[in-house]
């Protein structure tokens, strides 16, 4: 095993090495070489975490006994073509079958269908729908099944019991859940009914099975997964005979690499390691393990491309070839996807391996569940602001005309208060003289105590319609200040994030632009040229970085490679400047950096004619 794992460390590192060398050689800019150094670090991690893996299986027996469940065959095309590897993957509408914890990670309610012909008259298939939703987790329902036509009955000495064909039936219906607990973490169960059929014989039973997939956060190109399949099973019983559930244990490990310009290509590697009882030859405390690993590539998920080698041990590694190799593909357009994959029957069934080509549909519905969140989002602010215009304005009318009714009242209680006491005035003119003022006083006084007590009652009416207005306009405001607020911390997040980017980038070029300037003054051009070559792949105009590229590799340039124009005109103005016809030497010299602008032996050839012709004028001399 530790030879197994080295060569296949020594592969995948001498690949990406061998890549970012040749990249460096070859100029490509600083973008690409990070982005490759990155992959061979996650591929690093990777790598050590599968030899973790890897080294714990070896304390489980190597053996591979007994029967398994017919539904080990798995649902799906894609995760079949890729060896069965597919515990830690997501996104894909048959997870309820291999890991229900990633289904919350699905961004699509989608089906996925495909059926085949394995041997004979048997038939195996499987349909999956995955519904996931904003905020409730996911469903999905489905249902494998292998279907068997034409089996004849014989006795003891090999002779027909009857003419009559029967047949074979066994299927499962699968309910699965799942909940991502926003933690880069998903769990999920999958309930199965399974039913089997044998001639007039038939026998049901259930089980179910629990998952984890974890994808750290500040890890997200590493996946982990974890399946218990038939962790409670009642199995099932025909006639006399009884076949127990076989309890699996899985664990898987996966990474992708984001690649290409715009991030959208994506490629894959992952494996898995299974842990089981054998039921039909147990061994006290000893487990029975297999591996499968697999790999993807993915351009934009329209068009993917897989392999995988499954359910192999170190004692039988590559021993049964071609048996265990699968590959497959998908084109995916419109929401339609072609599902296409390959890999070679069990001899056991027919003695030689057969390749078995199939071929699955599959239907995503709808947009992505990123796009319905932040459709979600902006509906969900637009309706606060919304909310907010609306109350404004209606608190505005409310309040213009409370103002207008207390205006108005008290206009009419003041006109009503005023007619009385004019017409109480006008009768106590009728009346003696000496009690007039006193009359009139009393009259005075009641006017405005009734005033008072009316304006009071009308103000008060109004503070208290104002006060319920105000506390309900405060409350709306609250709410939209506390959804603002939120909005605003993950915006403060995102640009501190940008800044400290833009940030690093500047210190960078401004690093290595002053290291340039630094070693092309020192004469260290090759070393000058690296440092502005950096500088050059992050920001092409930056200061005067590609004139001093050009002087650096003209410095550089061996005198030799020039060309035969280029060296005549050299030594033509050579020439004229030995007859102190300097004038005429710059002219040919000129006529080189119009072929070569940055040709070193010209511009100095010309600056040397330029100070001689600079100190005979001083002495007033001419040529």
């Amino acid at each position: 095993m530790g030879i197994f794992m080295g060569i296949l460390m020594g592969i995948f590192m001498g690949i990406f090495m061998g890549v970012y060398h040749h990249r460096q050689k070859t100029g490509e800019n600083l973008r690409h070489r990070v982005i490759i150094l990155s992959m061979v670090q996650k591929l690093s991690i990777f790598l050590v975490l599968l030899l973790i893996i890897l080294l714990g299986s070896t304390g489980f027996s190597e053996e591979i006994g007994g029967v398994e469940n017919v539904f080990s065959y798995g649902a799906g095309l894609r995760a079949i073509g890729m060896g069965s590897a597919f515990t830690a993957m997501s996104k894909d509408a048959n997870m309820a079958y291999w890991n229900p914890g990633a289904m919350p990670f699905n961004q699509y309610r989608e089906i996925s269908l495909f059926g085949q012909r394995t041997i004979a008259n048997s038939y195996y298939f499987s349909g999956f729908y995955t519904n996931p939703t904003l905020s409730l987790g996911t469903l999905s329902i489905g249902g494998i099944g292998v279907y068997t036509g034409g089996i004849e009955s014989y006795d003891e000495n090999a002779s027909p019991i009857t003419n009559v064909s029967s047949s074979y039936l066994h299927y499962q219906l699968l309910i699965s859940y799942g909940y991502n607990f926003r933690w880069g973490m998903g769990i999920g169960s999958t309930v199965k009914v399974e039913q089997m059929r044998i001639t007039e014989y038939k026998g049901t039973g259930a089980s179910f099975d629990a998952g984890i997939y974890y994808s750290p956060p500040k890890l997200p190109w590493l996946a982990l997964g974890l399946v218990v399949q038939d962790i409670y099973g009642t199995g099932i019983r025909i006639a006399d005979e009884y076949e127990e559930n076989t309890r699996i244990y899985k664990a898987g490990i996966a990474t992708n690499f984001l690649l290409g310009k715009n991030r959208t290509t994506r490629f894959s590697i992952a494996m898995d390691t299974r842990f089981y009882n054998d039921n039909y030859n147990p061994e006290p405390g000893a487990f029975l393990y297999d591996i499968s690993i697999g790999s993807e590539l993915a351009f934009n998920e329209w068009l993917m491309f897989r392999a995988g080698y499954a359910h192999f041990t170190f004692d039988s590694l590559f021993q049964n070839l071609p048996l265990g190799f699968s590959a497959g593909m998908t084109v995916r357009q419109w929401g339609f996807g072609i599902d296409y994959a390959v890999n070679f029957e069990d001899s056991y069934w027919q003695g030689t391996p057969e390749l078995l080509m199939r071929l699955g549909l599959s239907y995503r519905f709808g947009k992505s569940m990123d796009e319905r969140r932040k459709k979600q989002a902006e509906e969900l602010r637009a309706k606060i602001d919304a909310g907010i215009r609306e109350a404004t304005a209606k608190y505005d009318e409310q309040l213009a005309q409370l103002s207008l009714q207390y205006e108005m009242e008290k206009k009419r209680i003041e006109a009503e208060k005023e007619a009385e006491y004019l017409e109480k005035v006008a009768k106590i003119d009728e009346t003696i003289e000496n009690t007039r003022q006193k009359i009139i006083a009393d009259l005075t006084a009641k006017f405005e105590e009734d005033r008072r007590t009316a304006v009071e009652s009308l103000t008060s009416e109004y503070n208290r319609q104002r006060a319920a207005l105000e506390t309900q306009l405060k409350q709306e405001r609250s709410t939209y200040e506390r959804n603002m607020q939120s909005l605003q911390q993950q915006f403060e997040r995102e640009k501190v994030t940008l800044k400290e980017k833009v940030v690093a980038d500047e210190a960078f070029k401004s690093d290595r632009y002053a290291r340039g300037l630094q070693l092309y003054a020192d004469k260290k051009y090759e070393e000058a040229l690296l440092a502005f070559e950096e500088v050059a792949r992050v920001d092409p105009n930056y200061l005067k970085v590609q004139e001093y590229l050009q002087l650096t590799r003209a410095e550089m340039k061996d005198v030799t490679t020039y060309s035969p124009e280029i060296l005549a005109l050299y030594y033509r103005g050579i020439d004229l400047f030995v007859q102190r016809k300097y004038s005429e030497a710059i002219a040919e010299w000129k006529k080189i950096l119009a072929i070569d602008p940055y040709n070193k032996l010209a511009l100095k050839n010309i600056k040397e004619a330029e100070d001689r012709l600079r100190k005979l004028k001083e002495l007033g001399i001419s040529e």
